[in-house]
């Protein structure tokens, strides 16, 4: 299980840096996010709803790190469970009262969030959740390096194929 836990911190690890270095890249890119909040968050009052920006890129970035540290891991997993719950919800709430929001995950403008969001939100929840709970029962054997390796490939294609959610299922929408 040592290794499906590898592959979980990898994964969940560098899809959250990825997110927080899109949104810190640049003044547009930061204030793209706030904007997006804004919108996927209407009914939140307007002083919390300033405090969830810097808080997001806060947790991603202390996520992204945890799970770099093998001890920490589980910590990392709790604030990404956190995290992914929150956008979950409002991701959802967008979607099903038909608003078109963007929701900027990434730093950049993108195409209104939809059921690929939603899917991808499962998929990071999903390691979320298994590398939590791994992360507090695997006893930590010495791994062996075929196996290791194999994980880290599987991490970082795994996020790779996250990272690329919107154009992967921009492939499967209808041609206008």
């Amino acid at each position: 299980m040592e290794y499906v836990l590898v592959c979980c911190r990898l994964l969940v690890g560098v899809v959250f840096a990825v997110s927080a270095a899109g949104k810190l890249r640049g003044r547009g890119a930061y204030a793209s996010f706030r904007a997006a909040v804004g919108e996927l968050a209407p009914r939140v009052p307007l002083l919390p709803r300033r405090l969830v920006p810097p808080a997001v890129v806060a947790g991603e970035l202390a996520a992204a790190v945890l799970l770099a540290v093998p001890a920490a891991a589980g910590a990392g997993f709790a604030i990404a469970v956190v995290l992914l719950g929150a956008f979950t919800i409002a991701i959802a709430a967008a979607v099903r009262s038909r608003r078109r929001v963007s929701c900027n995950c990434f730093g950049s403008p993108s195409a209104p969030v939809g059921p690929a969001q939603l899917v991808r939100n499962g998929i990071l929840l999903t390691a979320s959740l298994a590398g939590t709970v791994l992360a507090f029962t695997t006893a930590s054997p010495e791994p062996e390096p075929a196996g290791v390796a194999v994980s880290v490939a599987t991490g970082l294609t795994g996020a790779g194929l996250v990272l690329l959610t919107e154009e992967i299922a921009e492939l499967f929408r209808p041609l206008a």
